[in-house]
């Protein structure tokens, strides 16, 4: 999981200090993901460093500052970029979902071709599971390919109709 992208793309719909950004991450994306303040604060920093964030403190009436932080034009393109590429093999599903999540910043032919790509990525996914079935020998070996076909299929299945359906509109 790219806590970067996700952080980033979690800025897209308002400034967040990063207690809010732990709650959305919880709220919207608990089913693939959760995010530590070890592991958000840190990148929240590089990512203000890099420039891709801006940070303004907010007074609080007896508490510190809270700090709030806001994307740039640069984080902005970044994301945009980071969106329209393919997912890289070793994290892809969890991170076609969080493209997926946040394709409200993409044009209607993006969020297809993303689609499309995934779809393309599963079929080819598919081939080599369907070859290690006919392969495979041993039994718990057996069980692991049977599941990752089934989750395969259950995938193909839902991008197809989803192509279908968002090409009709």
């Amino acid at each position: 999981m790219s806590y970067k992208y996700l952080i980033l793309g979690l800025l897209t719909e308002r400034p967040m200090s990063g207690y809010d950004i732990k709650k959305q991450v919880k709220l919207a994306l608990g089913a693939i993901t959760s995010a530590s303040y070890g592991t958000l604060y840190p990148t929240l920093h590089k990512l203000l460093a890099d420039g891709y964030v801006e940070m303004q403190e907010v007074p609080q009436r007896s508490r510190p500052s809270k700090k709030v932080y806001s994307l740039t034009e640069r984080g902005r393109d970044d994301l945009k970029n980071w969106l329209r590429q393919p997912a890289g093999a070793d994290q892809v599903r969890r991170e076609f979902l969080l493209k997926l999540y946040l394709a409200r910043n993409l044009g209607p032919q993006e969020v297809l071709a993303l689609i499309t790509s995934r779809r393309l990525e599963a079929e080819t996914m598919l081939q080599g599971l369907t070859t290690d079935r006919l392969n495979t020998k041993d039994v718990q070996q057996g069980w692991i390919v049977e599941y990752a076909l089934c989750l395969c299929e259950a995938e193909l299945n839902w991008l197809k109709q989803f192509e279908t359906e968002y090409a009709v509109h």
